[in-house]
């Protein structure tokens, strides 16, 4: 099922983590990072806070997929980045997937975060 709404909790707290104002209308099209600028260590500080408020469980939740670390691009950093792909199996991801309103709001109903259920939320023609 497809959330149509982002409910009132939801709506809450994100205005409070991001510092939205109450008139700006939120969406379940509304990503994180393109149109809140949600990125790197406040990306992590945010999930983080999300899972715990809503009772979410982690699931298969991999930070890569849909965020990049902060200073990834600062050379000393894409050198450890790289190791760490390469040699502690760190999976890495070619482009990173935007997380929705909507799909926060599916991964409460779900109770935990599903990578591929969420997904479906932004591929209509998935869920035929």
């Amino acid at each position: 099922m497809r959330p149509q709404e982002v409910s009132v909790e939801l709506q809450d707290f994100v205005r409070k983590q991001i510092g939205l104002s109450s008139k700006r209308k939120l969406n379940t099209s509304d990503s994180l990072e393109d149109d809140f600028g949600v990125t790197g260590d406040d990306a992590d500080e945010f999930m983080g806070a999300f899972a715990k408020r809503f009772n979410v469980e982690s699931g298969d939740f991999e930070f890569l997929r849909y965020f990049e670390m902060e200073g990834l691009s600062v050379w000393p950093f894409s050198i450890l980045t790289n190791w760490l792909h390469r040699h502690q199996r760190i999976k890495k991801y070619e482009k990173t997937e935007p997380i929705t309103l909507g799909m926060l709001q599916h991964a409460i109903d779900l109770g935990i975060w599903d990578s591929q259920r969420l997904s479906e939320l932004e591929d209509p023609s998935a869920q035929e």
